[in-house]
């Protein structure tokens, strides 16, 4: 397996030798595999439109339906310290309780910084958890392969790490690492995959210095979701709230502490500044 639990943990080595250059395949265009669908003539499983819910209130803010909607590719981002990978964490666990089959991508927190992660926050120790450090010459396989398996969940900490480790093996751009990155989700999400799961996607990314979101127009125009976590000034809490979000309207916020083994959620500051 390349993903285990915590409480299931074996360090696997990474394999050796160096990663050819990637080729670029020409692809003979054919005229016949062009097709244009109406929206009557597009197929897909009612579960689509069932909603995934954690029991708290991030249902209200995720979607209209109350919940994490299935195959949905969404990108949660500000600066370090706001508490990214522990919300995200408390949705995975929270999910995994209610049945649904998740998986942690970690690009950035190795076993043992996990191991302490999970110590504090113990309902994390049931989140499947891929340590993506342990196969940076085949990062792009194996993701392929662990994605196929089917999710109805996946998050992926963070998009700059997987980024960075694809252009790093396979010596390519950032663009052409990008658009593997998206074409990868977008065709996961639609339920190619073993499970034929409608997998929604959790993407954790970065902010600059300058408050900007670390990242293409591409990447956040092929979302359909944006959330934002910010400090509280003078204040443990934090604020989540979308700048985009197909599933429901923006207009709403709520406020988050994150105490010795739990995430606390809050409606009732969701407009304070």
């Amino acid at each position: 397996m390349l993903f285990r639990s915590m409480k299931n943990l074996t360090i696997e080595k990474r394999g050796k030798g160096r990663p050819k250059k990637a080729q670029a395949e020409a692809v003979a265009f054919d005229p016949k595999s062009v097709h244009i669908f109406k929206g009557s003539e597009l197929k897909f499983n009612e579960s689509i439109f069932r909603p995934m819910k954690t029991g708290t209130l991030m249902d209200e803010l995720l979607s209209a339906d109350k919940g994490l909607m299935p195959a949905v590719n969404m990108i949660i981002c500000e600066g370090p310290g706001t508490g990214k990978s522990t919300v995200v964490l408390d949705m995975l666990a929270r999910l995994a309780k209610t049945g649904k089959r998740v998986l942690f991508v970690s690009g950035e927190m190795d076993e043992i910084g996990h191991f302490k992660y999970c110590k504090r926050m113990p309902h994390f120790a049931t989140v499947p958890t891929l340590f993506l450090k342990n196969y940076t010459e085949t990062v792009r396989e194996t993701m392929e392969y662990v994605f196929d398996q089917g999710y109805d969940v996946v998050a992926i900490d963070s998009i700059a790490e997987v980024i960075e480790m694809y252009k790093d093996t396979y010596r390519t751009t950032e663009s052409a690492a990008e658009l593997w990155f998206l074409n990868l989700q977008s065709t996961v999400k639609k339920g190619e995959n073993k499970l034929k799961k409608y997998t929604t996607f959790i993407n954790i990314q970065q902010v600059t210095k300058a408050g900007d979101f670390a990242g293409s127009n591409r990447l956040k125009h092929m979302t359909e979701a944006m959330c934002h976590l910010e400090r509280i000034k003078d204040s443990d809490s934090r604020k989540i709230y979308f700048s985009k979000n197909r599933d429901n309207n923006i207009d709403m916020s709520i406020t988050y502490r994150i105490g010795l083994n739990q995430v606390e959620y809050n409606l009732e500051q969701a407009d304070e500044e």
